[in-house]
């Protein structure tokens, strides 16, 4: 099996070198057969690394110490489901399941492109297959999980302790989604470029493409946090770590072109921003896979120090290159005509949003790599901590929160003095909260941040409640809501990802500042108090756990109540001879008390660290809310599966028009605003043969509608 696996890497490695260079000659030669031969070989590698990926687990499963990957990233004792995730354990195995997940993405993108998007699929799957070609040669050559020793040892090492935790099985995959997966949107905008097919077509075509991506970045980063707290033991769950901030670095520039490729669909502007965002979304996914696999920065989430730096390096200047050369060659393309019409409209709240995201990027792109630059200019290396980003994120954060509400009441092109009056009630409700939280608080960036929330939550509530009214006249608001989700569900479901940033933000407001601390060493039946709690320690008890000895500390937590019971455990390694601590949490809506066991002795005095962190809770109530927004967003309507993206891409602008408009009515100038979209949609059916003959006989269904009374059309049918 290992050697099967090994084969199949390689051959998936030339099955890309063969889909490149026939895509290649048949693009330059304009020949059908041989663009045809290239997309279908472009999807064996899927195939070939199902095969890799089952003979590395087969290896996990049998305890195959044979090879050094699983030697070093499993034992006899690890249990089952650490033995699967042992597959991104480590980095050779990482790689493997990447490159797997990219070849999925391939597949799946020519599967469903190939005969929708005839013109752009073809170059499209060229950059595809060249990107995933470097990641298999990074497989094949530098970094195979299928080596073997001279002399296997009877028993592997096992995961690292830190790594044997149930967020070790659904972060990583879930975090890779999110890194391979923008390579789609990528490859179609260098497609894009090189067929000056520069119109919204490819954003139509990668719209859910993006948003799976930038979800799954999301959820991934919300998910390392709730690892972190639950597992690190050091009473937070964002540290500004590098390889944190790796990820959330191409998540902000993904949101700026999620917000930004929507001017481009409805008004058709932003072209060039929407490319360089593209691009820089995937290179800065590029350069995070860079800084966690080289071994070049430290940090508790990177793997050891690794030849494939270097090439690393040369593939993210060559693809830097060659990307913002296209783009450079293709500016005047990508320049357009139309101008906003007013900075106070919904594409001038969108351009602010971009500037913000942009410089936040930056910001957070600089104090991460700045110890490498720094060792580099002066051989010393200066570390950037936690003060540094929290100066820059907090007021720019307050900023885009606020857009964030402005940007749901402001209309296109231009603001109306209507929609401006449908900001006094958000408005009234933010300065509500922001006076009772100075009462209260008497902290003024606090209260700033409070103001902002309230005010952006007000109008997202008011929006939601403006388009249930609209669509449901008369009836109840829930039925509305209904209605709103089942026929524009991206609109709507970004509002629900609007909702989610801001209850995260209230979670980490009181996490973050009014966290309150302390460090203890007692004795059995000494107590100490912290904020509104009174603990006693008990005493100690021993166990053994799964490769590790473990003892526990139990502490008796008085709330003025009911009491409860924290057992923060601390456990022991062999293999590792390396000591973990694994905390106590009791969670509620209002804190959370959180205790670990920091040291002990023989006489069982211990050491304990203990913290009241307020609010917790609501940043995973916002990740799950955060969850279902995307899952809303990205969810096909039922027309899609019948009509290509640029129809179903009319569909939704002239819905979302409708939604626009205070009274759901279209005007010609509405309908003008539309054209492009329309036109394609048009210019579609006609590819695809879809229109019915006129002269073709009624059937029973069109008799009947004809003989029908009038009515108002629906906004599909104006569509058709």
């Amino acid at each position: 099996m290992t050697e099967v696996g090994a084969a199949a890497v390689w051959i998936a490695l030339a099955a890309c070198a063969y889909a490149a260079v026939v895509l290649a000659l048949g693009l330059r030669a304009d020949r059908t057969q041989w663009i045809e031969s290239g997309l279908n070989v472009a999807m064996a590698p899927f195939f070939l690394l199902i095969v890799a990926v089952a003979a590395l687990l087969n290896a996990l499963l049998t305890n195959d110490f044979s090879l050094a990957y699983v030697a070093r990233n499993s034992s006899s004792e690890t249990p089952l489901l650490y033995k699967i995730s042992g597959i991104w354990g480590g980095q050779a195995g990482s790689l493997l399941f990447w490159s797997f997940l990219m070849s999925a993405f391939v597949s799946l993108a020519i599967a469903r492109h190939r005969k929708t998007e005839p013109r752009l699929t073809p170059w499209a799957c060229l950059s595809l297959v060249l990107v995933l070609s470097f990641f298999l040669f990074l497989n094949a050559w530098l970094e195979s999980p299928f080596r073997r020793l001279a002399l296997p040892p009877a028993n592997g090492r096992g995961l690292n302790p830190l790594l044997e935790d149930p967020g070790m099985i659904i972060h990583p995959p879930i975090l890779y989604l999110g890194y391979t997966g923008v390579v789609v949107p990528f490859s179609f905008a260098m497609a894009a470029l090189m067929t000056r097919r520069l119109d919204a077509e490819w954003l139509a075509a990668t719209r859910r493409w993006s948003l799976f991506a930038w979800g799954a970045l999301g959820i991934g980063i919300i998910l390392g946090g709730w690892w972190a707290y639950r597992t690190l033991g050091w009473g937070g769950y964002w540290g500004w770590d590098p390889v944190e901030n790796a990820a959330l670095v191409p998540w902000l520039t993904g949101t700026a072109y999620i917000h930004s490729a929507i001017v481009q669909e409805r008004r058709g502007q932003f072209v060039a921003w929407n490319m360089a965002l593209v691009v820089l979304t995937f290179s800065t996914a590029m350069i995070g896979t860079f800084l966690t696999r080289s071994g070049l920065i430290a940090s508790v989430h990177t793997f050891a120090q690794s030849e494939i730096g270097a090439y690393f390096l040369a593939f993210l200047g060559v693809q830097l290159l060659v990307s913002f050369g296209l783009i450079a060659l293709r500016w005047d393309d990508l320049r357009t005509r139309d101008e906003l019409d007013s900075l106070a409209s919904r594409e001038g709240a969108f351009l602010f949003n971009n500037v913000l995201f942009l410089g936040l990027a930056l910001a957070v792109l600089v104090g991460t790599v700045f110890p490498m630059i720094s060792e580099a200019a002066r051989g010393v290396k200066i570390f950037v901590g936690p003060p540094y980003f929290n100066a820059i994120t907090g007021p720019v954060g307050v900023v885009l929160l606020l857009l964030m509400g402005v940007a749901v009441a402001l209309p296109w092109r231009r603001a109306s003095p209507a929609a401006l009056r449908a900001l006094r009630w958000p408005i009234g409700l933010g300065l509500i909260v922001g006076v009772a939280a100075a009462v209260v608080l008497r902290a003024p960036g606090v209260v700033a941040a409070l103001t902002v929330i309230g005010f952006a939550f007000a109008a997202t509530l008011a929006e939601y409640r403006r388009g249930a009214a609209r669509s449901a006249p008369g009836q109840r608001i829930s039925t509305g809501l209904v209605r709103l989700f089942a026929t524009q569900r991206r609109r709507y479901g970004g509002y629900l990802v609007h909702l989610s940033i801001l209850v995260m933000t209230v979670g980490m407001i009181g996490s973050q500042i009014y966290v309150v601390e302390r460090e203890v060493s007692v004795r059995p039946g000494e107590s100490f108090s912290i904020g509104p709690y009174s603990i006693r320690y008990v005493g100690l008890e021993r166990g053994e756990a799964p490769n590790a000895s473990a003892t526990w500390g139990v502490l008796r937590v008085d709330d003025g109540g009911r009491g409860f019971d924290l057992r923060p455990l601390r456990l022991f390694y062999p293999s590792w001879q390396q000591p973990v601590s694994r905390p106590a949490i009791r969670s509620t809506f209002g804190d959370d008390v959180y205790a670990i066991l920091a040291a002990f002795e023989a006489d069982q005095r211990a050491a304990f660290r203990v913290w009241v962190n307020p609010l917790v809770r609501w940043v995973w109530v916002g990740g799950v809310l955060f969850f279902v927004g995307v899952l809303v967003a990205a969810w096909p309507s039922r027309r899609s599966r019948h009509v290509s993206a640029r129809t179903q891409w009319a569909i939704e602008t002239l819905r979302d028009l409708e939604a626009d408009h205070g009274d759901g009515r279209l005007t010609a100038a509405d309908y003008r605003h539309a054209a492009p979209a329309l036109q394609r949609a048009v210019l579609d059916a006609l590819d695809r043969g879809r229109p019915a003959d006129p002269l073709e006989p009624a059937t029973d269904a069109t008799r009947r509608e004809a003989e029908a009374p009038e009515r108002e059309p629906s906004v599909g049918e104006r569509t058709r």
